[in-house]
């Protein structure tokens, strides 16, 4: 990915967030979850891949069937100069309501997929496996009104990749991005 898309996407998120930040005031503070879809978007950063630290982008799509319990797909890319690598998982996630603190949610999830990597896809000996993926993650979302959520979420995932004689059994991704309920 160019430095110039990376700059377009930070800024669509950058008039996102502060679209939100601006309806905040204008907009009811609770909305129920059950029964609603709610798309997400990240960038943060992969380490431990076969090709060391990656730029990471992830989507996610949560279904929730009670206003804690979500089902839902997750991918996640990993990208160097070098590399490319697409995790793509079916995600179970539970969020919790803090009484206190009614726009602040923590959520944990875990889920089961598989993870594809292309190491050196430029040169002519590039090299590609297929492997399981079960990440496992961890996070927090605040709502800044009932249409926009600023989310962060750390993945543990635990993999068998091979490519290129680079074994890895695990990598660690951290997402930050939002979220935008439907």
């Amino acid at each position: 990915m160019t430095k110039r898309r990376l700059w377009l996407v930070g800024c669509l998120l950058a008039i996102l967030i502060a679209g939100g930040v601006a309806e905040a005031q204008q907009l009811p503070p609770s909305v129920a979850r059950a029964g609603r879809f709610v798309l997400g978007a990240g960038l943060g950063l992969q380490a431990n891949t076969v090709d060391d630290t990656a730029l990471a982008i992830g989507l996610s799509g949560d279904y929730f069937f009670t206003n804690n319990l979500s089902v839902g797909p997750l991918m996640q890319f990993g990208l160097t100069g070098d590399l490319f690598q697409l995790g793509l998982s079916a995600q179970a996630k539970y969020t919790f309501d803090i009484p206190q603190v009614r726009d602040l949610k923590p959520h944990l999830e875990g889920g089961i997929g598989f993870l594809y990597a292309n190491l050196d896809r430029r040169g002519s000996g590039g090299k590609d496996d297929t492997s399981f993926l079960i990440p496992l993650g961890v996070g927090l979302e605040y709502r800044l009104n009932p249409r926009l959520s600023l989310d962060t979420t750390a993945f543990f995932n635990f993999t068998d990749i091979a490519v290129k004689n680079k074994d890895r059994d695990f990598f660690f991704t951290w997402l930050l991005g939002v979220k935008v309920p439907f």
